[in-house]
């Protein structure tokens, strides 16, 4: 079952706990029927990292630790 999380004029975000879903439903001035996008819990687990890292970013914030690139890996 769908539930609103947030609710903006440009986003709308829902959960659907049971089946580890989230909906993201973006709205646009030009178009009538917004943008939706669903994602399960591993594609929202590395959105949040990749935000976080962004938002670092933007910051200027120095990581604490450089992670270590193993030999034989890309």
């Amino acid at each position: 079952m769908w539930e609103l999380m947030l609710a903006t004029e440009q986003l709308e975000i829902y959960m659907d706990e049971v089946n580890l879903r989230l909906e993201i439903r973006i709205k646009s001035d030009r178009d009538l029927v917004p943008l939706t996008i669903r994602m399960n819990h591993t594609d929202l687990t590395q959105l949040i990292y990749t935000l976080l890292e962004i938002n670092r970013s933007f910051r200027g914030d120095v990581p604490f630790f450089h992670t270590k690139k193993l030999p034989g890996k890309a």
